[in-house]
């Protein structure tokens, strides 16, 4: 017997809903697809069109789905916590990138600097929004979007519909990559701010050595000449820890997957 696209009580349309829910909490809240920038319209259709996408390969068949009421209210929000999840712990990786551009701000004398940033429509310093751009265009380089979407469509094999939990090794692991974020940071800014720390240390013994100079009025152009100078020699380096960087974060996203099983 058909199916009535229209019968709220069917089990299509209850796991449709279900999938939407997992697909709209990802999209809220992972890098590229929750820009600002993008009109709601387009990311309304966005999620819309990926449901639809996704919603064919779902094995619903053998999952409990639930009855319209209270159950199915709860999960729907279970359902957007797996995709909201699944997106924060993209975001802490970017989140870490623009940490290092404002620490090396504060160290070279940018730290009043602030830019809006079109993503998150926030004020962030302007080397943090820099090594943001290039960590976004080198996830798009290397497929990061696709991969993202790859492994949402996984999840549905390995969390039915319905069927999350959220135990305390969730929250464990978010608090462990929230705190990869601050060495994130640190491995991403090292060169730039032993640099300057070398620098600064250089100006501290000409200070002694020679008191007759104004170590502020050079050491102020000195950092901002050293700090971009470093930033332009090591964006290699950068390049090549940020691709290190995706593939952990495919590994963290795999063991998030694990947790809510």
């Amino acid at each position: 017997m058909p199916v009535n696209p229209f019968d709220f009580n069917s089990r299509d349309v209850v796991a449709f809903i279900l999938v939407l829910m997992r697909v709209a909490g990802l999209f809220l809240t992972s890098p590229i697809f929750s820009s600002s920038n993008i009109p709601a319209q387009v990311k309304a259709a966005w999620t819309l069109l990926m449901a639809f996408l996704i919603f064919p390969i779902v094995d619903y068949s053998v999952s409990p789905l639930p009855e319209v009421g209270i159950p199915f209210a709860l999960a729907v929000a279970r359902e957007l916590m797996v995709g909201f999840a699944i997106g924060l712990g993209i975001s802490m990786l970017f989140a870490g990138i623009q940490m290092a551009g404002a620490i090396i701000d504060v160290q070279i004398g940018f730290g009043l600097v602030n830019v809006v940033d079109p993503v998150t429509s926030t004020q962030v310093s302007v080397i943090g929004q820099y090594y943001y751009f290039v960590a976004m265009m080198v996830f798009l380089a290397v497929d990061g979007d696709h991969l993202v979407i790859q492994g949402l469509s996984q999840t549905f094999d390995l969390i039915p519909l319905g069927q999350a939990h959220f135990s305390p090794a969730l929250a464990t692991k978010m608090n462990e990559l929230f705190s990869q974020m601050f060495f994130i940071a640190f491995k991403v800014g090292a060169p730039v701010i032993g640099a300057l720390f070398i620098t600064n240390i250089a100006l501290g013994i000409i200070a002694r050595t020679v008191p007759q100079m104004n170590v502020f009025i050079v050491g102020m152009p000195l950092n901002v000449i050293v700090g971009l100078a470093v930033i332009a020699m090591s964006m290699s380096f950068f390049v090549f820890v940020l691709q290190d960087m995706f593939k952990g974060l495919y590994r963290d996203m795999a063991i998030l997957i694990q947790t809510m099983r």
